[in-house]
């Protein structure tokens, strides 16, 4: 809907607004809404809207991140696992098996990609289609092909490797812990949902949200004192843009 650095921006037009209108003895409008203590107490409320988009956007971030950290390793941990795998001398339908979710983990393709005449990947529509999201490297995809492979190793009681991070044991909890940072980035967004969507209806969508208000203020001035005004003058070239509530 709207970014950060576009509401301070709002807000900032919307002070000046407020401390020009209260400045000025003529600013005497007879809709409510447009009085110096209700512009004031707009501002005070949006503001604090915005604040607390900021509060909610840090957690959401540092859980992000601590899934990142958690998901880099993973590629690396389940090739030495597959390659472990293999040198338990297992059948190679069983390595086939496990290779299968270990490719869409790191994301390669059993096959190479198709290419054109010219010898480069081919794009055309059908081929797009039959090659789209074939790593399926999402972070759900990645626990899901993560669990999978797991499954398979569950069943070989061959794979008891001597090295600790690789045993089944410690591959389960990896598993454990980025189900939960996964768990901890959607609970983190949430809230940051909600509070922008508040903001959203205060400064942009809203009858009488800020943008709403201000504009009214601009119109308001300009009726009554005229564009010549000293007042008018000062705060016509503050914008107020409305959002597209699409």
């Amino acid at each position: 809907m709207s970014n950060e650095a576009g509401d301070k921006k709002l807000l900032g037009n919307f002070r000046k607004l407020i401390d020009q209108v209260s400045a000025d003895p003529n600013y005497k409008p007879s809709n409510p809404t447009l009085s110096k203590a209700k512009l004031e107490t707009q501002y005070t409320t949006a503001a604090a809207a915005v604040e607390e988009v900021s509060a909610k956007l840090a957690p959401h971030k540092l859980a992000i991140t601590d899934r990142q950290t958690g998901y880099d390793g993973l590629p690396s941990i389940v090739t030495r696992s597959r390659n472990l795998l293999k040198a338990s001398g297992v059948s190679r339908e069983i390595v086939a098996d496990a290779e299968t979710h270990v490719r869409k983990i790191v994301g390669r393709r059993a096959t190479p990609r198709p290419k054109t005449a010219a010898g480069t990947p081919g794009t055309a529509p059908e081929t797009a289609r039959a090659t789209h999201s074939s790593a399926q490297t999402s972070y759900e995809n990645q626990l899901g092909n993560f669990g999978a492979y797991l499954a398979v190793l569950s069943n070989v009681p061959a794979y008891k490797p001597n090295e600790p991070e690789l045993k089944l044991s410690s591959l389960q909890a990896l598993s454990d812990d980025l189900h939960a940072k996964n768990n901890n980035v959607s609970s983190a967004f949430a809230p940051l949902v909600q509070a922008r969507g508040l903001r959203d209806q205060l400064l942009y969508l809203s009858d009488d949200s800020v943008v709403n208000t201000a504009l009214l203020a601009k119109d308001y001035v300009k009726g009554a004192l005229g564009t010549n005004s000293q007042l008018y003058k000062q705060i016509k070239g503050l914008t107020f843009s409305r959002q597209n509530k699409a």
